[in-house]
């Protein structure tokens, strides 16, 4: 009997970290739309912000917690992960789509907006007389509404455009999610054995 109760214990803590995981992944999934030019560069804070609270609330709602303990302390270190793994999967969606059907454009400057003080400043851009999609994010110092800026952008406007070097940096980010998600879901390992542990 007690042999039968350990060979259980696996798949049980297997059957309990599934939940916990797939709660953080998708909320992850649900932030790719910071990335698109649905959502503008200065409210993309705020709408992650809102949607990383989501896991924590969800799960303390379907299985609170009286006091910290080691469950509490695994799934809070997943939640700080999953703040990572937000960002990455964001710049890994606009990464694939730029380098996917990206188009090198030498583009205008139409309007400035945000305070460099604040280092929240965007570009309205402007590609053969139409505007383009969205708006620049990290471009180079010294822009202002005449000059001319090479991007790589999207000619569906799904995403907003990006510097050509931004978007070669972030062929890595695939690996990058990978072994996030693999630590993510250690940690929720160690809450559903915790949790067990707490049922026993």
């Amino acid at each position: 009997m007690r042999g039968s109760c350990q060979d259980r214990l696996p798949s049980t803590i297997v059957y309990r970290t599934g939940p916990y995981l797939v709660v953080f992944l998708l909320t992850a999934s649900l932030n790719v739309v910071v990335a698109t030019t649905w959502v503008r560069p200065d409210l993309a804070i705020v709408v992650g912000t809102l949607l990383w609270t989501v896991p924590m609330v969800v799960l303390y709602a379907t299985s609170p917690w009286p006091y910290v303990n080691a469950r509490v302390v695994c799934l809070m270190v997943a939640w700080l992960f999953s703040a990572v793994l937000m960002g990455l999967v964001v710049m890994g969606f606009w990464a694939l789509v730029l380098q996917q059907r990206g188009e090198r454009a030498d583009t205008l400057v139409t309007a400035v907006h945000g305070s460099p003080a604040r280092d929240t400043v965007t570009y309205s851009l402007a590609y053969r007389g139409e505007p383009v999609p969205g708006r620049l994010i990290n471009g180079p110092d010294g822009l202002v509404p005449g000059k001319r800026v090479v991007v790589i952008l999207d000619p569906r406007g799904l995403v907003d455009p990006r510097m050509p070097a931004e978007v070669a940096d972030a062929e890595g980010m695939p690996v990058l999610i990978g072994v996030t998600v693999v630590l993510m879901a250690g940690l929720c390992a160690g809450a559903a054995r915790a949790r067990k542990t707490e049922l026993a």
